[in-house]
C-alpha cells in the first residue's frame, strides 16, 4: 500500500512538472523591414516594444520577438507551433526553400529531375 502511495505521488509530481514547462520557442530568418513589422503588429491590433536591435509585438494571440540583423534581414521567435496563423499574419509565411529542406533540395514545381513528378502552377486562381 506504502509502494502505490509513493509511486502515484512520483507520478503526480512528474506530471505537474511537465505541465509547467514552458512551451518550445519556434524561430524563423525572415525577409521583412522593422517599418512592415511594426505596420502588420498594428494592423493585426498588437503594441509594439522597442529594445534595439530587438522589437516585440503583442498581438491578442501570441508574442513575437524579433531580432533585426540589417535593415531587411530577422531573427523572429515566439512561443507554440512553428506555423501559427497569427504568427505568419504578423512575419510573413516562411519561403519555399525553407518548407523543403527535407525533400533533397528540390523546391515545389521542379520535380526532382525525371518525368513526372512536381507540382504545376497552373491553376486558375484569379487574384483580386
Amino acid at each position: 500500500m506504502t509502494k502505490t502511495i509513493i509511486i502515484a505521488a512520483a507520478l503526480a509530481t512528474l506530471a505537474g512538472l511537465s505541465a509547467s514547462l514552458p512551451a518550445q520557442a519556434a524561430t524563423r530568418s525572415v525577409g521583412i523591414t522593422i517599418d512592415r513589422f511594426a505596420d502588420r503588429c498594428i494592423a493585426q491590433g498588437g503594441t509594439l516594444s522597442d529594445a534595439n536591435p530587438s522589437f516585440s509585438c503583442e498581438t491578442p494571440n501570441t508574442v513575437i520577438e524579433c531580432s533585426f540583423l540589417d535593415l531587411n534581414n530577422a531573427e523572429c521567435q515566439w512561443p507554440g507551433i512553428e506555423n501559427q496563423i497569427a504568427v505568419n499574419r504578423v512575419i510573413g509565411m516562411p519561403d519555399a526553400q525553407s518548407l523543403n529542406e527535407g525533400t533533397g533540395g528540390v523546391a515545389p514545381g521542379q520535380g526532382g529531375g525525371g518525368k513526372g513528378g512536381g507540382f504545376k502552377n497552373d491553376l486558375p486562381i484569379k487574384w483580386k
